[in-house]
């Protein structure tokens, strides 16, 4: 009994001076690859986008994609002068070519949809104007309900037939928020759509984080008084428990080869790195410092992590491979928090503390050196790439309550995703 007692006040003096560093929990509690340029040093391809028919599905399709493509950063949408008119056909005909280049319309996407037995067919073609040639011509159905998926889906292929790039418009973002007067776990769709709650723990629960599959979101919930690992199932619908140590159980990150995932834990004292398998059964200890080591991300490579540790006196950051080797450290000043890889290698985003405030950062891994994205607006924290590695969501106060902003990978263009009741921090972005 003397000895129980002397571990629960431990355990209550450990949890406490871990709660000092906020880098890894206090954050959740209160609250590209930059050198992927994008297309700013250029000229956008000026775009048009024609449904041959008139019906409310295609008016939805149109939308859908038209948001989209402006989204990506490639396209400037074009309208076309009252009375201008494109051919209803599917070909491209000599008027059709007239119209575009006296309206400087460098590609012309022509659609159709249909409607039967509640499924959807799109057919769709995309024409380069200047040479009038096809670039691809296909088919899509889905059922009617998912008609936003198949939008994404078309408009996915118009940029990858046009760039090469692979871009998804199906990703999702997860966070944690306090609508129902607890932190829960949400859903979003990238453009702010199809909110949904996924847990109803009615405790704190925070730092959810994707499997590499997207089936999953790890995340740590408070649901049963200890500080726990739940997995939630997409496809069930519900979460289960997965790493459930006395004492500290922090999510990190998932590998994206879906072999591993890093927690934090305290159960041998300090808090320290452990890897585990999908199964929740632990690989090794990674990290054996006087300290605490947090916050894990991995590169692209499975190989390799960043994570967060103060043994050497603020948070810094480091990264290890993943047999708990080939330490280094790259920040060395500041204190520096919630790295994450870029999804296409070379660059880290993270969060560092400037006066009372945290400002996003992006580091070149190859070099070290560092630039800020987010400057007098607010407290940023807990940047996530795209899987493209173009844009980044992230957590901002700025207008007086923490809601879910992205921007391009090179800092540009901050906003808001979307209009969300209460506070809503620690996004994360689906593979």
């Amino acid at each position: 009994m003397q000895n129980s007692k002397l571990k629960i006040k431990n355990y209550g003096l450990f949890f406490i001076s871990i709660l000092y560093f906020s880098f890894f929990i206090f954050n959740c509690l209160s609250g590209a690859d930059i050198f992927l340029q994008l297309k700013s040093g250029g000229r956008k391809t000026n775009i048009f986008i024609y449904p041959t028919d008139n019906s409310r599905h295609s008016a939805d399709i149109r939308k859908i994609v038209s948001e989209d493509l402006i989204y990506s950063g490639i396209f400037n949408l074009i309208s076309l002068p009252s009375g201008q008119l494109f051919a209803t056909k599917f070909d491209f005909q000599k008027s059709d070519r007239d119209i575009a280049v006296a309206n400087g319309i460098d590609t012309v996407v022509k659609f159709e949809s249909k409607t039967s037995k509640n499924k959807i067919t799109l057919s769709g073609n995309l024409w380069d104007a200047a040479s009038a040639k096809k670039i691809f011509d296909k088919e899509y159905k889905y059922p009617e309900h998912e008609i936003r998926k198949l939008a994404h889906n078309f408009s996915e292929d118009i940029i990858k037939s046009l760039t090469g790039q692979k871009i998804s418009f199906s990703s999702k973002i997860a966070f944690s928020n306090t609508m129902s007067g607890n932190k829960e776990i949400w859903c979003v769709d990238y453009d702010g759509k199809n909110l949904m709650r996924l847990t109803y723990n009615n405790s704190i629960s925070v730092l959810p984080k994707f499997s590499s599959d997207g089936k999953y979101i790890y995340y740590t919930t408070y649901k049963d008084g200890n500080p726990d690992i739940f997995r939630y199932d997409f496809e069930k619908n519900r979460s289960v428990s997965f790493i459930t140590y006395q004492g500290l159980n922090i999510t990190g990150s998932a590998s994206p080869d879906g072999e591993y995932l890093i927690a934090t834990l305290s159960k041998d004292g300090d808090s320290e790195l452990y890897l585990f398998t999908t199964d929740g059964k632990i690989a090794r200890r990674l990290t054996y410092s006087r300290g605490v080591d947090t916050a894990a991300s991995f590169s692209p490579n499975s190989h390799e992590f960043v994570f967060v540790s103060d043994r050497g006196g603020n948070p810094q950051l480091y990264i290890m491979d993943i047999e708990g080797s080939n330490l280094r450290k790259i920040t060395h000043s500041g204190y520096n928090d919630s790295p994450c890889w870029s999804p296409v290698g070379g660059a880290i985003a993270f969060t560092k503390r400037t006066g009372s405030r945290f400002d996003i950062y992006v580091m070149d891994v190859s070099t070290n050196k560092e630039y800020q994205l987010t400057k007098n607006s607010g407290s940023n924290e807990n940047p996530s790439f795209s899987t493209d590695g173009r844009r980044i969501i992230f957590s901002s106060n700025r207008t007086g309550r923490y809601e879910l902003f992205s921007m391009y990978a090179d800092g540009t263009e901050q906003k808001p995703i979307s209009s969300i009741a209460k506070e809503s921090t620690n996004p994360v972005w689906s593979p």
